[in-house]
């Protein structure tokens, strides 16, 4: 019988050797590979760092929207009976406009006046067709280019158009 305690013994401690085998190889593998992630890392290896990335890439040609408020302006009919409601936005590519619009008055002031001498030019017959409509954010846009910062102005989008 002792023999026999003596055998599942040592059979005991060969499974706990394995084991520990297993578990010192396993420990290895992960810290060799932390290793070298981290000497990449470190060294740059062969990918740019991310800001330089951002640096390489060629600029995107993003759009943004500047809203203007709602207009409301008697149409230059004879009878002057009539009035036009547009609401439009701006669609430029600088992204300091939106800014511009919100915080300098003046810059703010000059496209509502611009945009109240254009749209109060127009008779009924004008503006009440689709051509009509083109025709207005055409000559809207270019007016625009004449206030905002150059090549900054791509189109000009209603949002709310009634004419009465």
């Amino acid at each position: 019988m002792a023999d026999d305690k003596k055998a599942a013994e040592e059979k005991g401690e060969g499974k706990s050797k394995t084991t520990l085998i297993i578990i010192i190889a396993v420990a290895a593998v992960v810290l060799i590979g932390g290793g070298v992630a981290a000497a990449m890392m470190l060294m740059g290896g062969d990918a740019p760092a991310p800001a330089e990335q951002a640096e390489a890439a060629p600029p995107e040609d993003k759009e943004y929207l500047v809203p203007l408020d709602s207009f409301v302006v008697n149409l230059s009919d004879p009878r002057g009976d009539r009035f036009m409601k547009a609401t439009m936005r701006v669609v430029v590519s600088d992204p300091n406009i939106t800014n511009q619009m919100r915080d300098d008055d003046l810059f703010r002031t000059r496209v509502r006046d611009r945009t109240i001498s254009v749209l109060s030019s127009k008779r009924f017959q004008d503006v009440s067709s689709p051509l009509g409509k083109e025709s207005l954010r055409r000559e809207l846009q270019r007016e625009y280019t004449q206030i905002f910062p150059p090549d900054t102005v791509n189109e000009v989008l209603f949002v709310e158009f009634i004419v009465q």
